[in-house]
């Protein structure tokens, strides 16, 4: 059973898993992600991390590949629904705004709606 859902909704990547975003999984996530959004050439990607409770330093690592390899085809991830200790320790790397990152994302949501929400 894979620890990772991916998904398509009007033309948006969603992704997900749960736990700590760390080690094996992380790689796994980036993988899977960057994969995904290449066969369906996907031009936003949600990362939904509600379930995520904690990130090390690879789940952190992971975030930024991710994020640098869409942004350089042009693409967009969002990171959606952070719990609070993931949010912190995005914070804490000073990384927080280098992500597009909302708490109040939900899939019923069309593509622009996405692309505007964001947390201050």
């Amino acid at each position: 059973m894979s620890r990772i859902a991916i998904t398509h909704r009007q033309g948006v990547l969603w992704a997900s898993t749960q736990s700590v975003l760390g080690g094996s999984l992380a790689l796994e996530l980036e993988t899977a992600v960057l994969e995904a959004a290449a066969v369906g050439r996907y031009a936003v990607t949600v990362l939904d991390m509600a379930a995520v409770t904690a990130m090390d330093s690879s789940g952190v690592g992971a975030l930024v590949r991710l994020q640098t390899a869409l942004a350089t085809k042009g693409r967009r991830l969002i990171l959606a629904n952070p719990q609070p200790g993931v949010a912190d320790e995005l914070r804490l790397r000073d990384l927080y705004g280098f992500f597009q990152v909302s708490r109040d994302i939900h899939p019923d949501m069309d593509t622009e709606e996405l692309l505007l929400a964001r947390d201050a």
